[in-house]
């Protein structure tokens, strides 16, 4: 049996869906852990960072590159990383500092999407971004699967903050180039 190229097509967003799908049940999972943490919230938690890498992969393998999923995609990115992280500093696994750095730097992310960015284009990810992503999600996931304080799982998540900052000042360069060349 061959799958259409149309169906293909859709794959990308489809695994972005059901990263975006899994946040609230990672979060319920990681809620009714206990102070052990939850096995299965880091296999959900897995599962949505495997599909993080699968979907952009995919789109451009496929060119299957889509407005919905440039949109969509960094939103379902920070949703998960932006629980977690606030999960992982309810439970004592992450300071709050760590907590207050990312989710400022995805509220702006956001917002730019909401209100300029968004709108027409999207987000272009670019490499560091992408790198900053998947060391931090490398990182929390070993937040979750190891003792709290762990040294592996700090030096990985500080590892992945300045990338994530450093992409974030890229993307906001790159909104106001084009706000400034009208496109």
């Amino acid at each position: 049996m061959t799958v259409s190229r149309p169906l293909l097509h859709h794959l990308p967003n489809a695994l972005t869906v059901a990263r975006l799908a899994a946040v609230p049940t990672f979060a319920l999972l990681m809620l009714h852990g206990g102070s052990t943490g939850s096995p299965m919230a880091a296999v959900v938690f897995a599962f949505a960072a495997v599909t993080d890498l699968l979907d952009g992969e995919l789109s451009r393998r496929l060119n299957a590159q889509t407005r919905f999923g440039r949109v969509l995609d960094p939103i379902a990115d920070r949703l998960l990383i932006d629980v977690a992280v606030v999960l992982l500093w309810l439970d004592a696994r992450v300071p709050l500092w760590l907590v207050l750095i990312i989710v400022a730097r995805d509220l702006a992310l956001l917002l730019s999407l909401a209100f300029h960015a968004g709108r027409e284009h999207g987000v272009y990810v670019n490499v560091v971004g992408k790198a900053g992503t998947l060391v931090m999600l490398f990182g929390l996931l070993l937040a979750m699967v190891t003792p709290a304080g762990a040294l592996a799982a700090a030096v990985v998540l500080w590892t992945g903050v300045p990338l994530l900052v450093a992409a974030g000042a890229l993307y906001a360069y790159d909104v106001l180039r084009r706000r400034a060349g009208g496109l």
